[in-house]
């Protein structure tokens, strides 16, 4: 049986990790475009040669790393050479994720469920049988980005904003999932949700 793509998408701090911990808990497999960006950009990677060929080495750290911070610094107040990286690293992600679907495939597992930060900006749900949106308040993003990368409130807005808005991945997507700041709330949306698609998709 072919398996069941599944993409969870949402803003920045909404909480879409922990949708996939979730449905991982519950035995899917579970890939992160994150990790896979990550991965696609270490040194040795064709994508690292580009990267530093374009910022030049004051994006690459000591260890011979790129320096994620200092990126996102530029990039945020950069449009031209936001978009010149993600026409670099977009096309190698997309790669990396269809192999590593392809390879769960292979192992006959019944469903694979991906984060997919920029689902809808890169065009990519028709890669999917099904697409989550993972939502929350927009203060609450604020302070979750703000925490998480420590940075400021302002900056914090500055990142969302480089993003499509919640509204419309909320349009676009089969299903939404809305994230108030209770883990245990939010599992239980993820299982309730798990039980329909599994009765939907999976049962035989």
């Amino acid at each position: 049986m072919k398996i069941l793509r599944i993409a969870v998408t949402g803003s920045a701090g909404s909480g879409k990790s922990l949708v996939c911990q979730r449905f991982k808990e519950i035995g899917l497999v579970t890939l992160d475009c994150d990790v896979i960006a990550r991965y696609v950009v270490e040194p040795g990677e064709e994508a690292f040669e580009k990267v530093v060929e374009l910022f030049g080495q004051k994006v690459v750290r000591k260890e011979g790393t790129l320096d994620r911070a200092t990126l996102r610094n530029i990039i945020m107040n950069d449009s031209l050479l936001r978009q010149k990286m993600e026409n670099i690293l977009h096309p190698q992600i997309i790669k990396e994720m269809v192999s590593q679907i392809e390879n769960a495939e292979i192992k006959d597992k019944k469903a694979v469920v991906v984060e997919v930060p920029l689902l809808f900006e890169l065009g990519m749900e028709e890669q999917f049988d099904i697409t989550i949106a993972v939502m929350a308040k927009d203060m609450d993003l604020i302070k979750r980005i703000s925490d998480r990368d420590n940075v400021t409130k302002k900056d914090a807005q500055k990142i969302l904003d480089l993003q499509m808005s919640q509204e419309n991945k909320m349009t676009r997507a089969d299903y939404v999932i809305l994230n108030e700041g209770k883990r245990s709330e939010l599992f239980e949306s993820v299982d309730n949700l798990f039980n329909k698609i599994q009765k939907e998709f999976l049962t035989t």
